[in-house]
């Protein structure tokens, strides 16, 4: 027991050497440091408190306001002042005005509200209705626009459906310094930095979590500050909420006659966080500490928060409604349904409390520009924008520059036949090791580049499923390679392709029979394609005659045995096809 009182006596002695130096009088109120009931592991400052008694230098007694009778001893350590904030005095000016002050009166730089006017007509004009649409739906058109004027705003709203909370699976804080920047950077941040509180978003603050705030800056667009939450992230618990799958919902949105794009203004920023998350969320500059109010962009699980928000928000509409993050497609087959299910997207909305950009809506349109894709009226094609990024990119130096060109390209990789065979020379470059060293841009490399390049150019169209008609899968594989094309007859028994797949062959499969790499291109089709082909009856054309008895005789073969069991459970037929009629598909196989 004395051994134990003497180590209390050395430690305290060890931890006032440490001590602020603070000095309070009796009923003085204080903040205290102490853990909260939601984090046990964490703490906050809460209060107010009143000094009731002083023990020592270092050690008061505190009488807890918010309990009764509830007092405390607290190390100096443990609190600091509180300072009430000061009431607001409304004052009534009487008597006769000087005409010299109510013209500095004018002067003041008050703070600007900026409403948005939507001109009804431009939104028409923008959307092509008039050469196709009666004076009757042009009216509902403008009668829906005009109910929801509110809706449509340059500056973010703040819903109150939900706060974005952070989930920390360590206790330990962090803080970060500034990263240190030039005086331009710096005045670029100090007037972002200032729109940030004008709106509300951000606030003047401190925390024991601080993350720096880097400005971005890209060639050809407009510097943007973002904040370094990497730290923060690799101890924040993963939330999970399936993002959407982008090739469906293009597809989707692609097959219908009338469309309509939202963009909602600044969306991850009308989003409000919890008390506990702002803290955490907290960031650094050279000239000040910041508490963000609205979720950042930055935090490792805002893109599920704002999904899971989003999905909750439009259930009920999928027929005609799809989210991706804060770009929201509103998709038709006729004009009077489109009207009606703006309508009701546009007070969902609305109720929400959210805003939506009006220079980035495309309203009642035959095509739109919708996840990096030109699509309407049962097709879609690269957005051109996209395309002149990929003629524009420099010619590839290291590993890790063909990479990122790979994966520019890889995004409409099924928009080009041959796509394995192209890009091969490129991904042969990646062999080795070391994955930053340095590649030999050969005349191989670069005709793949320029072959990629030309087939973007020429802009292909790629038709969107008509899940009322039988599909038809063609396949073809060479002695490297397979290659599959997804299509579909129209009324006139003309073709269209959906989207066209290619791999190489491991090197395992090299070594398989002819008649085993026709079947494996099978197996492969189906399984990329399976979510077309699931429930329905589907075609199989090929040009290895001997795969039309695959459901019948695969013989002694275990390798085919075990993959027509794996077909069991669909509903196709294998039909034989020379190979001169399918030539596309045999193109695509030969890597």
């Amino acid at each position: 027991m004395e051994k134990a009182s003497a180590e209390q006596i050395k430690r305290k002695t060890w931890y006032d050497k440490k001590a602020i130096s603070r000095e309070f009088k009796i009923a003085d109120q204080v903040l205290i440091l102490a853990t909260h009931k939601p984090n046990k592991f964490a703490v906050n400052w809460i209060g107010p408190g009143v000094i009731d008694q002083k023990l020592s230098d270092t050690n008061y007694i505190v009488k807890k306001l918010d309990k009764k009778d509830k007092s405390q001893i607290y190390h100096i350590n443990m609190l600091k002042p509180y300072y009430k904030r000061a009431e607001r005095v409304n004052l009534l000016l009487t008597g006769k005005r000087d005409k010299e002050i109510e013209e500095n009166d004018l002067e003041i730089d008050y703070p600007e509200t900026h409403h948005t006017e939507i001109n009804l007509e431009e939104i028409i004009q923008a959307s092509e209705l008039e050469g196709h649409a009666t004076e009757e739906d042009l009216k509902k058109f403008r009668k829906v626009l005009n109910q929801h004027r509110e809706a449509f705003s340059n500056e973010p709203g703040k819903t109150d459906l939900i706060e974005h909370d952070i989930e920390l699976i360590s206790d330990k804080p962090i803080r970060c310094k500034p990263y240190r920047t030039s005086p331009r950077q710096n005045e670029i941040l100090r007037a972002e930095i200032k729109k940030m509180l004008d709106l509300g978003v951000i606030e003047i603050g401190e925390s024991d979590y601080v993350s720096p705030m880097i400005l971005v800056e890209t060639i050809g667009r407009e510097p943007r500050p973002c904040i370094d939450y990497r730290k923060l992230n690799a101890i924040t618990k993963t939330q999970y909420f399936p993002l959407p799958n982008i090739e469906e919902r293009v597809e989707r949105v692609a097959a219908a006659n009338y469309i309509s794009v939202l963009d909602l203004t600044k969306g991850y920023w009308q989003l409000p966080l919890t008390k506990r998350a702002q803290r955490y969320a907290g960031f650094a500059t050279n000239f000040g500490c910041y508490i963000p109010k609205t979720m950042p962009f930055g935090l490792v699980s805002a893109p599920f928060t704002f999904s899971k928000f989003m999905a909750e928000l439009l259930k009920g509409c999928e027929d005609f409604c799809v989210p991706y993050l804060d770009d929201v497609a509103i998709f038709s087959n006729s004009l009077d349904d489109h009207v009606k299910h703006l309508d009701v997207i546009l007070r969902k909305i609305g109720n929400a409390k959210l805003k939506i950009k009006p220079s980035k809506c495309s309203l009642g349109r035959k095509t739109v520009k919708y996840l990096g894709h030109v699509v309407g009226n049962g097709i879609r094609s690269p957005v051109e924008a996209k395309i002149q990024a990929i003629v524009d990119f420099p010619d590839p130096k290291t590993k890790t520059e063909i990479r990122r060109l790979i994966g520019m390209i890889g995004y409409y990789s099924r928009y080009i036949k041959d796509y394995a065979k192209i890009v091969e020379p490129l991904t042969n470059a990646l062999r080795g090791k070391n994955k930053r060293e340095q590649i030999t841009w050969t005349p191989e490399c670069q005709k793949a580049f320029d072959t990629i390049k030309g087939k973007l150019v020429e802009r292909p169209v790629l038709h969107a499923p008509d899940y009322s008609k039988p599909f038809i899968i063609q396949v073809d594989s060479s002695n490297t390679g397979t290659g599959v094309v997804l299509c579909q007859r129209d009324e006139k028994g003309e073709e269209h392709p959906i989207l066209y797949l290619s791999r190489k062959f491991i090197k395992a499969e090299l070594n398989y029979c002819t008649t085993e790499k026709e079947c494996l291109g099978i197996i492969y089709a189906i399984k990329k394609l399976h979510h077309y082909l699931d429930g329905q009856p589907f075609k199989i054309e090929t040009d290895h005659n001997p795969l039309v008895w695959l459901k019948s005789n695969v013989g002694n073969n275990q390798r085919l045995m075990r993959w027509s069991l794996a077909l069991q459970p669909f509903n196709y037929t294998i039909i034989h096809r020379p190979g001169k009629s399918i030539k596309h598909v045999d193109a695509l196989s030969r890597v």
